[in-house]
């Protein structure tokens, strides 16, 4: 026997026509939105509305991990400030080497009669959350449009890589990091010379895409990002080469990558405020491109 609420209070459709209703308007939006984009200005002005509460509902798990550092002993600080000034004395040795680099190339330019490079402007922001997509790895940072960032820019975390800016609003930015399943890198062995496409897993490794079975690529093999992209400047460290595999009959080896910066704690991102240019050798292509197909 069937038992069910008294005929007075079935009103409207059904729970069952309900949920099915619900489902396919959020299938028709989710196409909608990856298709044409439409919900971007939406989606950005919601994370300037709750950003706010996700960061108060935050802030006892902050506090708590800041009060953390009042009870470090002595002893540890003592060894940290050791560190640090052993550090210190490291990036001045190398920032001296790097302005003698620059010295000498800019003499070498002036030689050849090169045009110089656009000089990187940067931007620091600080890291104050994670985006809570399980689909995506992004991460919040503190600087956006009034900041000078815009999507698609390059960002570097200490170590290397970490990943391109996403979304921006206000004060604040979304960027995708390097090892999201929708992220490429173009990157050269150090080794050999040889270049490859670095692409996020959605885990916390990366792949090396098109390594053919006769290449010569072995573990412990430092990936750099070799500037083809016109993103990211030249030699910056990407990964580092953890295992490599190939199953016979596969067009291409299997090689796992990890990733130089450390992704999951980081704290602090650089941001390349200069945008992405266009190969001008590729824009001549394309519009020769044009004017033979407009001839024919």
């Amino acid at each position: 026997m069937e038992y069910g609420p008294p005929p007075l209070f079935r009103q409207g459709l059904s729970a069952r026509i309900r949920f099915i209703v619900y489902v396919l308007v959020s299938v028709v939006l989710i196409l909608v939105d990856g298709r044409l984009r439409t919900l971007d200005s939406f989606r950005s002005t919601a994370v300037s509305f709750t950003t706010p509460l996700y960061q108060f509902v935050q802030w006892p798990f902050q506090a708590i991990k800041a009060s953390e550092g009042y009870f470090v002993s002595k002893v540890r600080l003592k060894t940290e400030n050791d560190v640090l000034k052993t550090e210190n004395e490291h990036l001045l040795t190398e920032l001296a080497r790097f302005r003698t680099i620059q010295e000498d190339n800019a003499r070498l330019r002036a030689l050849l009669g090169a045009v110089e490079p656009v000089n990187n402007q940067i931007a620091t922001a600080e890291v104050i959350g994670q985006m809570p997509d399980r689909f995506t790895r992004r991460i919040l940072i503190n600087a956006g449009d009034k900041d000078g960032l815009r999507p698609g820019m390059a960002v570097l975390a200490p170590g290397g890589v970490l990943g391109q800016v996403a979304r921006t609003v206000a004060h604040q930015a979304e960027v995708t990091l390097l090892t999201d399943h929708r992220q490429r890198l173009a990157v050269v062995n150090q080794r050999t010379g040889k270049l490859y496409v670095l692409t996020g897993s959605g885990e916390d490794l990366l792949d090396l895409s098109f390594v053919l079975p006769e290449d010569d690529i072995q573990v412990g093999d430092t990936l750099v990002t070799s500037g083809k992209d016109h993103l990211f400047p030249r030699a910056v460290a990407a990964g580092t080469v953890t295992a490599t595999s190939h199953a016979p009959g596969e067009t291409y080896q299997n090689v796992t990558v990890k990733p130089s910066a450390n992704l999951t704690n980081v704290q602090f991102a650089a941001i390349l405020l200069n945008p992405p240019t266009v190969d001008p050798a590729l824009t001549k292509t394309e519009d020769t491109t044009n004017r033979r197909r407009g001839r024919h």
